[in-house]
């Protein structure tokens, strides 16, 4: 009776690691990779020899039983049969959604242009550019952008998005002034100025103080303070684009 408890026991566990994916209901059953249909399909093809060499030895095996174990394996092949179609189906889906993301996304970088280190469109970051900019946004979200983003992208959209309604209703901004100020602005100084400015919070959208510090005499931290916070918030909206495009990562 030893194979009749190995394929009793083959068809719970095609059983526990199949039938979850079909039903759709667990979260854990959207973790699956195809390895993992790969292996169910081989263990119903076990399954499906077991029975058959049982059904060879009669003298070992009621007939009953055998009934039970083919209808069994029935079950099994075809809840994983099932999970291949639905794997293939979400494939498809997930491959059309990443199309489009990267036929959208540009047009989401491009609205923030006027953050950019290096060769921005506008001299100064001021009002009116935080309007437009925010504007532009608006715009790409509600012609179908906003129905692509994933949780992470939003969150890090709304945060820049936020932050520039009240950039564009302050009366003037701290940020620098090209190309006047264009040698105290590349990677490395913005970072050295998001060290120093870390205690006015660079994360509080809704406390955040715009303008205040034009002098010549500021540092340049403090003078071009609105925007490093914008800027740093644009940023982390990239990152977060790129890595629902998975961009940034090297091909395989």
């Amino acid at each position: 009776m030893a194979r009749v408890a190995s394929a009793i026991i083959g068809c719970a566990l095609v059983f526990s690691g199949v039938i979850p994916l079909v039903s759709g209901e667990t979260a854990a059953a959207q973790q699956h990779t195809t390895l993992d249909g790969r292996k169910a399909q081989l263990e119903v093809q076990k399954l499906k020899l077991e029975v058959k060499r049982l059904a060879e030895d009669r003298h070992e095996l009621p007939g009953w039983l055998t009934a039970i174990l083919g209808l069994l394996v029935g079950v099994a092949g075809t809840a994983a049969t099932i999970w291949g179609a639905r794997r293939a189906r979400r494939g498809a889906l997930d491959q059309s959604v990443h199309e489009k993301r990267l036929e959208l996304y540009t047009d989401l970088v491009d609205a923030a242009a006027d953050l950019a280190l290096y060769f921005p469109r506008a001299e100064a970051v001021g009002p009116e550019e935080c309007r437009a900019m925010g504007e532009s946004m608006r715009v790409w979200y509600f012609k179908g952008g906003g129905l692509l983003m994933s949780t992470e992208v939003r969150n890090a959209y709304f945060t820049l998005a936020r932050a520039l309604t009240r950039a564009s209703l302050a009366k003037r901004l701290s940020v620098p002034l090209l190309p006047k100020d264009a040698d105290n602005i590349s990677e490395k100084t913005i970072k050295d100025y998001r060290d120093e400015l870390k205690t006015l919070g660079l994360d509080d959208v809704k406390n955040w103080t715009f303008g205040g510090y034009e002098s010549e005499s500021e540092k340049p931290a403090l003078r071009f303070k609105d925007f490093v916070f914008l800027q740093r918030l644009s940023s982390t909206l990239r990152t977060k684009l790129c890595e629902d495009l998975h961009s940034r990562r090297r091909p395989a």
